[in-house]
């Protein structure tokens, strides 16, 4: 996965989710220091991540 398919992804979620930042864990983290990765650590079609303020929202 390259960049900006990651960021792609980051966006559909953001629009789903009503988020506008995330949290990347796993191989795809990376991507964020290194958007120019080498190919070997680009391999994974899977990213993880999660909303940064998960459970911090409150309804009143």
């Amino acid at each position: 996965m390259k960049r900006q398919q990651l960021e792609h992804l980051l966006r559909a979620s953001g629009t789903i989710l009503g988020e506008t930042q995330f949290i990347v864990i796993g191989s795809q983290s990376i991507l964020g220091k290194y958007p120019e990765a080498p190919d070997d650590l680009l391999m994974s079609m899977e990213a993880d991540f999660i909303p940064k303020n998960m459970g911090l929202k409150r309804s009143h």
